[in-house]
């Protein structure tokens, strides 16, 4: 699923992201506007860490955690919520089990 980070609160990942084949890439981080979720991850103490645009989750949730996964380890995140790109929506908790 392609994802592109295009708001770091960390410092270093703007426009990190993977490309639609999931090769790790860096892009504009505007070339995410056309993407149709957005996402924030967090650490563990809460903080955002970083935002950006991703392909749709609710279609393919197991590709949803592959941004959770990259920055596992490196940046210690370890909570994504998404929303669809529209301020309106509310955002939500990625779970492994949708409705669940």
């Amino acid at each position: 699923m392609r994802w592109i980070i295009t708001t770091d609160h960390h410092g270093g990942c703007l426009g990190m992201g993977e490309n639609a084949e999931g090769i790790p890439a860096r892009a504009d981080p505007k070339e995410g506007d056309s993407l149709p979720m957005e996402f924030r991850l967090y650490d563990a103490r809460g903080q955002l860490c970083f935002e950006g645009r991703c392909g749709n989750i609710d279609a393919d949730w197991w590709h949803g955690f592959e941004p959770l996964i990259y920055t596992w380890n490196t940046f210690r995140c370890r909570r994504l919520t998404y929303r669809r790109a529209d301020p309106r929506a509310q955002w939500r908790p990625l779970a492994p089990f949708p409705g669940g």
